[in-house]
């Protein structure tokens, strides 16, 4: 065991030790009664809010059950709860939290604008309870990840610090903010790629960067990542970037060669030389050769032969994406993330539990029955195996009964806590004209129509009038291009526009004539390349391309300008 190795140890083991508390606690809750743990983080919540402006319009210093709260405040989308939202952004304080406002964290969803979400040290708290008991069980349960580092995802960010008009921040500084102020210098000594990558603006340079800094870590163990897509679109730039990364891990060095001269001169650059690493460059281009030859097994082998374990999104629309990264990895363990929503936790993955685990201790949960249009709702220890939910969530961020459009599965028991399986997003609907054309039907058809349909995607196009509105098939060529071409893209087209028109809406809409048929566009890139582009649009828009969830149904139009403005079809 080298030096090297003994200190990643030894930092990992402090950082456990922080961890073990909140794991003690989320196994005595998990073998408690959940009605009375699920109340007693109620009651919390309501005594810490009581006397803010929201919590005296409702008594909360009255409401002594869960009951109590459910028949006094209503169940709110975040619009409802806006203009409480607005006034903390304009400075007020105790409007919704007891505790003062530390900053917004923004979040786009899978639809609609953006949206300001409170974070509060209660929220900090939140947090705590369901990574610290996730960390501490992955640790134990899986020997191989100890002495070497980890690849936690690092999201570029703006360089532009963001207030409200109020002065509140606008975003968190970095990533591991997630972690609490304990964990986040413990995190910096044994990630791959620091932190201070985040701040870098150019998007190639970022990736570069973090490129560069895998490839420098043969000993790397972990990757947790959301978007499983956004490893192997790093990875997808080996071959494009050879050159300048062999020579940098040869001599320590950092000069991307798309770079002009002068951008290589930039000291933010400097940051990310290193130790030279004599025939780590020839090992690059044996593993990239083995790549161009279709073996990604041997690729990862050659750089990263002791990687244990893979925690990403593996539910709904980030399936697909999964088995691809997956397959880069086969000697690896795969872990699907819990449910980790901006506005807070509310699945824990554990090792051996069929599901990940209501996260009982960091919010009061609710489930309204059914993916659309049921009154009931039901308290966790109410909950049936085998239903599906939607779920409401009470914060410590101050969100009250707040729908999160999220819909899950029961899929058994954690000792007495329920283990929800990640579905999808409720009414996850294109919906131009009437259509209400989901993402679940879209993946149907790609599934009968398409032999692999892994990086295409269907989009609405929304020409000028009188052109009527239509959808887009952006074929990736891992689809079948050869075969594409040959069979005809209209053919294709024309059994896609059919087995939407199963649909009613759909129907209606292409008979009235208020939709123009399916249309198919033959992308000149692959399944990966076709992943990398899609996260460059989501940079372009704004939006944090390490929590993108590139579905099969994208809802945000004028894909064709943006790919023809780029040569790419």
């Amino acid at each position: 065991m080298t030096v090297s190795m003994l200190a990643t140890g030894l930092v990992q083991g402090i950082w456990m030790g922080t961890c073990l508390g909140g794991a003690m606690e989320l196994r005595r809750a998990a073998n408690s009664n959940p009605a009375r743990v699920q109340t007693r983080v109620l009651l919390e919540l309501l005594q810490n809010a009581s006397q803010t402006d929201f919590g005296r319009q409702h008594d909360f210093a009255t409401i002594g059950s869960a009951e109590e709260f459910c028949a006094r405040v209503r169940v709110h989308e975040y619009d409802d709860l806006k203009p409480y939202i607005d006034l903390i952004a304009a400075g007020k304080e105790r409007v919704l939290t007891g505790d003062p406002v530390r900053m917004f964290e923004e979040t786009s969803g899978t639809s609609g604008p953006n949206r300001l979400i409170p974070y509060t040290a209660g929220l900090q708290r939140a947090f705590n309870r369901a990574l610290h008991p996730w960390l501490f069980d992955l640790f134990s349960h899986f020997g191989s990840l100890w002495g070497g580092p980890a690849y936690w995802v690092v999201s570029p960010r703006s360089a532009e610090k963001r207030m409200t008009a109020g002065g509140v921040p606008i975003g968190f500084a970095a990533d591991s903010d997630y972690f609490g102020v304990w964990a986040k210098p413990l995190i910096s000594l044994v990630t791959v790629v620091p932190e201070e990558a985040s701040g870098l603006s150019n998007p190639a340079v970022w990736k570069y960067v973090s490129l560069l800094c895998l490839l420098r870590q043969p000993q790397m163990r972990l990757i947790s990542l959301w978007n499983p897509t956004l490893f192997t679109a790093l990875l997808s730039q080996c071959g494009e970037w050879a050159a300048s990364l062999v020579g940098d891990l040869e001599n320590g060095t950092c000069c991307p060669a798309f770079l002009p001269a002068s951008g290589l001169n930039d000291p933010a650059l400097q940051l990310y030389s290193g130790k030279p690493l004599p025939g780590r460059g020839k090992r690059l281009i044996d593993a990239i050769r083995l790549l161009e030859r279709g073996d990604r097994s041997g690729f990862t082998r050659l750089l990263w032969p002791k990687m244990a374990l893979i925690s990403s999104w593996s539910e709904a629309e980030a399936g697909a994406g999964a088995e691809y990264l997956r397959s880069f990895f086969p000697d690896a363990a795969f872990q699907t993330k819990g449910l980790l929503a901006t506005e807070g936790p509310v699945t824990i993955p554990m090792v051996g539990a069929p599901a990940p685990v209501l996260a009982a201790r960091s919010a009061f949960f609710e489930f309204e029955e059914g993916e659309t249009g049921s009154d009931r709702i039901r308290l966790a220890h109410e909950l049936v195996a085998g239903q599906r939910y939607r779920v409401l969530m009470t914060t410590a961020g101050g969100l009250y009964r707040y729908r999160l459009h999220d819909i899950v599965e029961i899929r058994g028991w954690w000792r007495n806590l329920p283990c929800l399986a990640f579905i999808g997003k409720e009414a996850f609907v294109s919906d131009l004209v009437g259509e209400k054309l989901s993402s679940d039907q879209v993946k149907a058809a790609f599934a009968n129509l398409l032999t692999d349909f892994a990086g295409s995607w269907l989009a609405p196009e929304k020409p000028e009038l009188p052109a009527l509105p239509h959808y887009c098939l952006f074929l990736a060529t891992c689809a079948g291009r050869s075969k594409i071409e040959e069979a005809g893209c209209r053919q294709l087209a024309d059994r896609l526009d059919a087995a939407f028109c199963e649909n009613i809406h759909y129907r209606w809409a292409r008979e009235a004539g208020q939709l123009a048929p399916v249309k198919v566009v033959v992308l000149n890139a692959d399944g990966a390349a076709a992943n990398e582009i899609r996260l460059q649009r989501q940079a372009g828009l704004g939006r944090t391309i390490s929590t993108a969830k590139p579905g099969v149904l994208d809802k945000t139009p004028g894909w064709l300008e943006w790919l023809q403005n780029r040569g790419l079809l």
